[in-house]
This record gives structure tokens, C-alpha cells and sequence, in this order.
């Protein structure tokens, strides 16, 4: 049958290349599919943790523009100070250049890639999954949808529409020279402007992405974001520091809810089509390289009906108790930005975490007794559900 393969993966960011590199890699015939031209443009900071680039099998070296060790923490947009970590807390990249060094790899593992095609349609049977698109039907054992949070893959099969989600707003933004080096070795955090809300400053080569995003708890939400996201832009690229908006964007940030499917029949979810986004810090490469090797793992031991018990185990743990502790700073945003300040083991704890060498699950162990307060802890995005 022409155009039939093992695998078929949807959507070339971190979770799809991920999974087409493992299981090309694996000897099955794979093609990733991308309805955009390679390498296209993808909103998002841009931040990859330590533990990212431990999970990938590859360096990033070629496409890392900056390593941060710095995070100016400021609140309001108002009152910042700057803290220090001895080890890189982050790498920068354009996600263009990142997505697509690891599409290459896929490519380089035996899978083939097949850019500018469009899903119209998936149709499951017995034999496997065909796939109706803007280059006519292809055929597959198996599918995995990795074409993000607004994906057909999910829609199609009836998935995730149990989801939470996030809301976030984002600008690239060309500033003068002296605010460009004023951030080269640092990240910018401002809390409690929103309710349950914040925003970012990241470093690329030649610009800063800013934004804001969080739970939207609050009536007009969209409105008092909008707000938000001006102010905070203005605030750090003051006066005429700001040389042009190159772009700006709005974006969900989806969070799945325990328990929720992300496999019917011969097709699974990754990544953000499978809602696996950590709420407290909107990171979500980490999760997207994890699901793609867990799903990769399933599909080559023959164990797909058992891919959303693998999530479940591997994966959930630590993205509920990151929800989870996201309820202090909901209750607590003044002492969120003052502690890192004020106690140096906090401070400690705060850049183990971002780096991955910590997980939010051990927190309680790093509190001691105080660490006990999570159980207490409800998850905040049940508040978001209508």
C-alpha cells in the first residue's frame, strides 16, 4: 500500500521529533509530518532547562544561544533584585532553530520528514490509522498526534477535551543595546501583578521575549492580561529602550487532567496534545522529550494500551504537586518574591528545581515538617473549570 508506514507522527516540535527519532531509531519506518514549512517559528520563551538537555541523547550546543544564571525578580514591575546561581539555570534558544535540530536528528535517525502537509482527517480501523491530508492519504500502524494544543490529532479521536488550560501573552521585542546587555546573563520573573499570574524576560541572541500568562481566576481575565502585558513590557525595556515589537502572540498553555486518555486504539498524545505542561512554571519541553520517548518505548515493546498508565506513573506525580505548590504563591505572591531574597536555602531550593536536579514532589522533603502543608494543597485549576 503506497504511503504506508509503522509510525506516523503529527506535529515536528520537541515531543513529535522526539518520538520519530526513538522509534526510527528503533528500525520502524517512521514519517514525521508538519503542516508548516521546517524550520517555521513557534511562540514560546525559549527557555531549555538543565533536565531537558539531560533527557535528550544529543547536545543542543549548535543552537543554544545563551546559558542564564541570573533571575531579576521584581514585584508589580516594580522593586527588582537580582540573585545568582552558581550552574546555568537555563539555556536559550530560538525555538525555530531547537525545533528543527530536532527534526534533523529524526531525520538523521532514518525517519523521513514530510513539512507542509495538512490533517484533514484520521480514520481508525483494524489494520491501523489512515491519515486524509493535503498530500492525499497516508497509512500507518500506528499515530502519534504531537501538533500542540490547538491540534486536530485530539479533536479527531475525541481526547483531552477535559484539558485545562492556561492563557499566556507574549511579544519579541527589539531593544537598544545597553537593555539587550542588561539581560544577557539573566532571566526576569515579576510576580503578583494577577491573581495567580506572571511574567518573563528571556534573553534570545538578538532580543528579549517578554510575557505574561497564568490561571485565569479572575472576571475579563483576557482584558486584565492585555493590561498586564503592557505594563510589564513597558516596565523592562523602560523609555526608549524598546526599538520595535517584532511580534506578539496569545497561546494556551494546556494542562491535563489525571486520569484523562491520551491513547484510543493504535494512536497516543505527547506533549502539549496531551495537555503535559507544568502549571507553576508554564515549562513544558521537559515534558514533551519525556511523553516522546515514554510513547516511542510503547509503541516499539508492543505495550501502546498501556501508554496512559506509563504517563500516569512517570510523569503526573510531579506535575500535580507543581500545581499544587502553585497554591502558595495563589495565597502567599509577597513572600514568593521575598524569600528568595531573604533565606539562602530557599533560594537554593528555588534554582535545583528550575535546573531539574530537584523535583516539586520533593519539596516536602526539603521543608521537613513543613513540607507535610502539601497534602493540604488542592489543585488550582479545578477553580478554572466552568
Amino acid at each position: 500500500m503506497a504511503g504506508k508506514y509503522d509510525v506516523i507522527v503529527v506535529g515536528a516540535g520537541p515531543s513529535g521529533a522526539t518520538t520519530a527519532y526513538e522509534t526510527a531509531r528503533a528500525g520502524l519506518r517512521t514519517l514525521l509530518v508538519d503542516k508548516a514549512t521546517l524550520p517555521r517559528y513557534k511562540t514560546c520563551g525559549g527557555g531549555i532547562t538543565y533536565k531537558s538537555v539531560r533527557a535528550l541523547p544529543f547536545s543542543i550546543n549548535s543552537v543554544t544561544e545563551r546559558h542564564l544564571y541570573k533571575v531579576d525578580f521584581s514585584w508589580r514591575t516594580h522593586n527588582p533584585y537580582v540573585l545568582t546561581s552558581p550552574e546555568p539555570l537555563v539555556s536559550m534558544v530560538q525555538r525555530s532553530r531547537f525545533d528543527f535540530l530536532l527534526a534533523e536528528q529524526a531525520a538523521n535517525s532514518g525517519a523521513q520528514v514530510m513539512d507542509n502537509t495538512t490533517v484533514n482527517s484520521v480514520e481508525m480501523d483494524e489494520a491501523g490509522v489512515t491519515l486524509g491530508t493535503s498530500r492525499g492519504p497516508l497509512h500507518a500502524t500506528y499515530l502519534v498526534g504531537a501538533d500542540g494544543a490547538t491540534g486536530k490529532v485530539a479533536r479527531q479521536l475525541g481526547l483531552m477535551s477535559d484539558r485545562y488550560a492556561l492563557a499566556a501573552l507574549e511579544s519579541e521585542v527589539e531593544v537598544e543595546p545597553e537593555a539587550m546587555g542588561r539581560w544577557q546573563d539573566r532571566l526576569g520573573i515579576d510576580l503578583g501583578w494577577l491573581k495567580a499570574s506572571y511574567g518573563w524576560v528571556f534573553p534570545k541572541g538578538d532580543h528579549l521575549s517578554v510575557g505574561v500568562g497564568g490561571l485565569p481566576l479572575l472576571e475579563d481575565y483576557g482584558k486584565l492580561l492585555k493590561t498586564y502585558d503592557q505594563a510589564h513590557t513597558a516596565a523592562r525595556a523602560p523609555g526608549s529602550a524598546i526599538k520595535r515589537i517584532i511580534r506578539s502572540h496569545g497561546y494556551l498553555l494546556p494542562c491535563r487532567q489525571p486520569g484523562s486518555p491520551a491513547q484510543k486504539g493504535n494512536a497516543l498524545l505527547v506533549g502539549d496534545a496531551a495537555g503535559l505542561v507544568e502549571a507553576f512554571t508554564g515549562e513544558g519541553i521537559y515534558w514533551a522529550i519525556r511523553s516522546g520517548q515514554i510513547a516511542a518505548r510503547c509503541i516499539t515493546e508492543g505495550e501502546i494500551a498501556n501508554y496512559t498508565r506509563r504517563l500516569e506513573a512517570a510523569l503526573m506525580p510531579d506535575l500535580m504537586s507543581a500545581r499544587r505548590w502553585m497554591q502558595v504563591y495563589i495565597k502567599l505572591p509577597r513572600a514568593c518574591y521575598t524569600l528568595p531574597g531573604r533565606v539562602p536555602a530557599f533560594w537554593h531550593a528555588v534554582c535545583r528545581i528550575m535546573r531539574g536536579e530537584r523535583h516539586f514532589r520533593e519539596v516536602g522533603q526539603i521543608l521537613g515538617p513543613f513540607g507535610l502543608l502539601e497534602r493540604a494543597l488542592a489543585d488550582p485549576l479545578v477553580a478554572t473549570r466552568p
